[in-house]
Protein backbone atom coordinates (compact mmCIF):
# COMPACT_ATOMS: atom_id res chain seq x y z
CA UNK A 1 0.00 0.00 0.00
CA UNK A 2 1.75 3.43 -1.42
CA UNK A 3 0.31 6.21 0.95
CA UNK A 4 0.14 10.06 0.42
CA UNK A 5 -1.26 12.06 3.18
CA UNK A 6 -1.77 15.44 2.42
CA UNK A 7 -3.23 18.60 4.23
CA UNK A 8 -3.63 21.78 6.42
CA UNK A 9 -1.39 21.89 9.63
CA UNK A 10 -3.70 20.48 12.59
CA UNK A 11 -5.88 18.58 10.32
CA UNK A 12 -5.04 15.47 11.96
CA UNK A 13 -2.81 13.46 9.31
CA UNK A 14 -0.32 12.82 11.54
CA UNK A 15 -2.78 11.55 14.32
CA UNK A 16 -4.40 9.48 11.64
CA UNK A 17 -1.07 8.59 10.52
CA UNK A 18 -0.28 6.86 13.60
CA UNK A 19 -3.82 5.51 13.82
CA UNK A 20 -2.94 3.92 10.15
CA UNK A 21 0.29 2.48 11.22
CA UNK A 22 -0.99 0.64 13.79
CA UNK A 23 -3.60 -0.52 12.69
CA UNK A 24 -1.35 -1.71 9.46
CA UNK A 25 1.23 -3.57 11.79
CA UNK A 26 -2.06 -5.33 12.92
CA UNK A 27 -3.24 -6.27 9.97
CA UNK A 28 -0.25 -7.34 8.44
CA UNK A 29 2.46 -8.38 11.26
CA UNK A 30 4.93 -5.17 10.50
CA UNK A 31 6.34 -3.81 13.62
CA UNK A 32 4.47 -0.71 15.03
CA UNK A 33 6.51 2.30 16.36
CA UNK A 34 4.63 4.43 18.24
CA UNK A 35 5.27 8.63 18.68
CA UNK A 36 7.53 10.41 18.70
CA UNK A 37 8.26 8.43 16.12
CA UNK A 38 6.02 7.69 12.91
CA UNK A 39 6.31 5.35 9.96
CA UNK A 40 5.74 7.70 7.40
CA UNK A 41 8.47 10.02 5.13
CA UNK A 42 7.40 13.53 7.03
CA UNK A 43 10.50 15.66 6.54
CA UNK A 44 9.04 17.48 3.66
CA UNK A 45 7.92 20.82 5.63
CA UNK A 46 10.50 23.53 6.52
CA UNK A 47 12.56 23.73 8.83
CA UNK A 48 11.53 19.76 9.61
CA UNK A 49 13.85 18.16 7.15
CA UNK A 50 14.88 15.34 8.89
CA UNK A 51 13.83 12.10 8.88
CA UNK A 52 13.22 10.96 12.76
CA UNK A 53 15.08 7.74 12.94
CA UNK A 54 18.64 7.67 12.40
CA UNK A 55 19.18 11.06 12.23
CA UNK A 56 19.18 12.32 16.06
CA UNK A 57 22.74 13.21 15.88
CA UNK A 58 22.34 16.16 13.75
CA UNK A 59 18.24 16.83 13.82
CA UNK A 60 18.52 20.10 16.02
CA UNK A 61 21.34 21.55 14.28
CA UNK A 62 19.99 20.82 10.84
CA UNK A 63 16.81 22.40 10.79
CA UNK A 64 18.38 25.43 12.36
CA UNK A 65 20.67 25.44 9.46
CA UNK A 66 18.04 24.91 7.16
CA UNK A 67 16.15 28.10 7.99
CA UNK A 68 19.57 30.27 7.06
CA UNK A 69 19.23 29.11 3.60
CA UNK A 70 18.52 31.57 1.07
CA UNK A 71 15.33 30.38 -1.28
CA UNK A 72 17.40 29.15 -4.18
CA UNK A 73 19.16 26.46 -2.22
CA UNK A 74 16.42 25.41 -0.12
CA UNK A 75 14.48 24.96 -3.74
CA UNK A 76 17.35 22.73 -4.43
CA UNK A 77 17.32 21.21 -1.47
CA UNK A 78 13.38 20.70 -1.21
CA UNK A 79 13.70 18.83 -5.06
CA UNK A 80 16.42 16.86 -4.04
CA UNK A 81 14.08 15.63 -0.83
CA UNK A 82 11.09 15.05 -3.32
CA UNK A 83 12.94 13.59 -5.97
CA UNK A 84 15.26 10.93 -3.64
CA UNK A 85 11.86 9.37 -2.78
CA UNK A 86 11.28 8.34 -6.32
CA UNK A 87 13.82 6.20 -6.11
CA UNK A 88 14.09 2.49 -7.15
CA UNK A 89 14.34 0.96 -4.01
CA UNK A 90 10.93 3.13 -2.94
CA UNK A 91 9.12 3.03 -5.95
CA UNK A 92 9.38 -1.09 -5.80
CA UNK A 93 8.81 -1.35 -2.03
CA UNK A 94 5.23 -1.19 -2.66
CA UNK A 95 4.78 0.47 1.22
CA UNK A 96 6.14 4.10 0.33
CA UNK A 97 4.46 6.29 2.74
CA UNK A 98 4.66 10.14 2.68
CA UNK A 99 3.08 13.02 4.78
CA UNK A 100 2.52 15.99 2.43
CA UNK A 101 5.81 15.37 0.26
CA UNK A 102 5.44 17.19 -3.53
CA UNK A 103 2.05 18.53 -2.57
CA UNK A 104 3.28 20.04 0.46
CA UNK A 105 5.98 22.15 -1.33
CA UNK A 106 3.02 23.14 -4.01
CA UNK A 107 1.03 24.55 -0.96
CA UNK A 108 3.59 25.99 1.32
CA UNK A 109 6.98 27.13 -0.78
CA UNK A 110 5.18 29.89 -2.69
CA UNK A 111 3.39 31.03 0.86
CA UNK A 112 6.67 30.71 3.11
CA UNK A 113 9.58 29.60 1.72
CA UNK A 114 9.97 32.18 -0.89
CA UNK A 115 10.37 29.81 -4.16
CA UNK A 116 8.19 27.70 -6.70
CA UNK A 117 5.12 30.64 -7.33
CA UNK A 118 3.24 30.62 -10.05
CA UNK A 119 5.18 31.71 -12.92
CA UNK A 120 8.71 31.20 -11.74
CA UNK A 121 11.16 29.13 -11.95
CA UNK A 122 10.44 25.64 -10.55
CA UNK A 123 6.86 26.74 -10.08
CA UNK A 124 5.33 24.47 -7.57
CA UNK A 125 2.21 24.33 -9.13
CA UNK A 126 3.26 22.93 -12.24
CA UNK A 127 6.28 20.90 -10.54
CA UNK A 128 3.37 18.57 -8.86
CA UNK A 129 1.76 17.93 -12.04
CA UNK A 130 4.91 16.52 -13.49
CA UNK A 131 5.32 14.40 -10.21
CA UNK A 132 2.15 13.55 -10.08
CA UNK A 133 2.69 11.64 -13.36
CA UNK A 134 5.60 9.99 -12.48
CA UNK A 135 3.68 8.73 -9.71
CA UNK A 136 0.88 7.38 -11.92
CA UNK A 137 3.93 5.92 -14.12
CA UNK A 138 6.14 4.81 -11.78
CA UNK A 139 3.64 3.59 -8.87
CA UNK A 140 -0.08 3.73 -10.56
CA UNK A 141 -1.12 2.16 -7.54
CA UNK A 142 -0.21 5.00 -4.91
CA UNK A 143 -3.16 6.43 -2.88
CA UNK A 144 -3.70 9.92 -2.32
CA UNK A 145 -5.50 11.41 1.25
CA UNK A 146 -6.46 14.78 1.79
CA UNK A 147 -7.28 15.26 5.62
CA UNK A 148 -8.95 18.37 6.40
CA UNK A 149 -11.18 20.38 8.81
CA UNK A 150 -12.66 23.40 8.86
CA UNK A 151 -10.91 26.87 9.32
CA UNK A 152 -12.51 27.51 12.93
CA UNK A 153 -11.70 23.83 13.98
CA UNK A 154 -8.02 24.15 12.78
CA UNK A 155 -7.53 27.53 14.82
CA UNK A 156 -9.00 26.13 17.45
CA UNK A 157 -6.47 23.20 17.74
CA UNK A 158 -4.01 25.30 17.29
CA UNK A 159 -4.73 27.35 20.00
CA UNK A 160 -5.33 24.57 22.44
CA UNK A 161 -2.08 22.94 21.37
CA UNK A 162 -2.84 18.93 21.99
CA UNK A 163 -0.41 17.83 19.69
CA UNK A 164 1.26 13.93 19.61
CA UNK A 165 4.24 16.13 17.88
CA UNK A 166 4.34 19.21 19.88
CA UNK A 167 8.30 20.11 18.96
CA UNK A 168 7.30 20.03 15.06
CA UNK A 169 4.02 22.27 15.51
CA UNK A 170 6.23 24.70 18.03
CA UNK A 171 8.56 25.18 14.84
CA UNK A 172 6.19 25.32 12.33
CA UNK A 173 5.84 28.51 10.00
CA UNK A 174 2.12 27.85 9.57
CA UNK A 175 -0.03 30.93 10.98
CA UNK A 176 -3.32 30.80 12.10
CA UNK A 177 -4.86 33.28 9.85
CA UNK A 178 -3.47 31.39 6.74
CA UNK A 179 -6.00 28.47 7.70
CA UNK A 180 -8.31 30.06 4.80
CA UNK A 181 -5.77 29.76 2.17
CA UNK A 182 -3.69 26.79 3.05
CA UNK A 183 -7.12 24.37 3.24
CA UNK A 184 -8.33 26.10 -0.08
CA UNK A 185 -5.08 25.09 -1.47
CA UNK A 186 -4.77 21.64 -0.39
CA UNK A 187 -8.01 21.13 -1.54
CA UNK A 188 -7.17 22.63 -5.07
CA UNK A 189 -4.37 20.66 -5.84
CA UNK A 190 -6.26 16.96 -4.67
CA UNK A 191 -9.05 18.24 -6.80
CA UNK A 192 -6.30 18.81 -9.76
CA UNK A 193 -4.31 15.86 -8.77
CA UNK A 194 -3.67 13.15 -11.61
CA UNK A 195 -3.61 10.68 -9.06
CA UNK A 196 -6.31 7.95 -10.05
CA UNK A 197 -6.72 6.19 -6.71
CA UNK A 198 -7.73 9.57 -3.71
CA UNK A 199 -10.75 10.17 -1.06
CA UNK A 200 -10.80 12.99 1.67
CA UNK A 201 -11.22 12.75 4.89
CA UNK A 202 -13.21 15.49 7.22
CA UNK A 203 -12.09 15.30 10.96
CA UNK A 204 -14.10 18.56 12.01
CA UNK A 205 -16.61 16.71 13.95
CA UNK A 206 -15.07 13.04 14.32
CA UNK A 207 -12.59 11.11 16.75
CA UNK A 208 -9.65 9.73 15.86
CA UNK A 209 -10.98 6.70 15.80
CA UNK A 210 -14.14 7.50 14.13
CA UNK A 211 -11.51 8.70 10.82
CA UNK A 212 -9.59 6.05 11.16
CA UNK A 213 -12.58 3.76 10.58
CA UNK A 214 -13.53 6.17 7.70
CA UNK A 215 -9.70 5.50 6.18
CA UNK A 216 -9.65 2.58 6.47
CA UNK A 217 -13.61 1.44 5.16
CA UNK A 218 -12.95 4.19 1.99
CA UNK A 219 -9.22 2.54 1.40
CA UNK A 220 -10.63 -0.93 1.03
CA UNK A 221 -11.76 -0.87 -2.65
CA UNK A 222 -8.23 0.86 -3.26
CA UNK A 223 -5.96 -1.99 -1.92
CA UNK A 224 -4.13 -3.70 -4.40
CA UNK A 225 -3.85 -7.78 -4.28
CA UNK A 226 -0.95 -8.02 -2.90
CA UNK A 227 -2.10 -5.97 0.06
CA UNK A 228 -4.77 -8.41 0.36
CA UNK A 229 -2.44 -11.22 0.07
CA UNK A 230 -0.28 -9.63 2.87
CA UNK A 231 -3.38 -9.04 4.99
CA UNK A 232 -4.65 -12.45 4.75
CA UNK A 233 -1.73 -14.11 5.21
CA UNK A 234 -1.05 -12.52 7.97
CA UNK A 235 -4.79 -13.50 9.71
Amino acid sequence: MNLILIGCEWAGKRTLGVEITKWWSEQTGVEFHPPPSIDFHDHYTVPHVVHNEGHDHHKEQSEKDILGLNSGLLEHFQRYQIEYHFGRGFAESGELWNIDWYYGDAVFAPLYWGYGRPGEYADRREMRKHYDEEVMHTMPDTILVLIKATPDTIKSRMSEGKSLFPERHAATMFKAEDAEVVLGRFQEEFENSLIAHRFSIDTTDSTVEESLQEFITKVETHLTPADRERMATHN
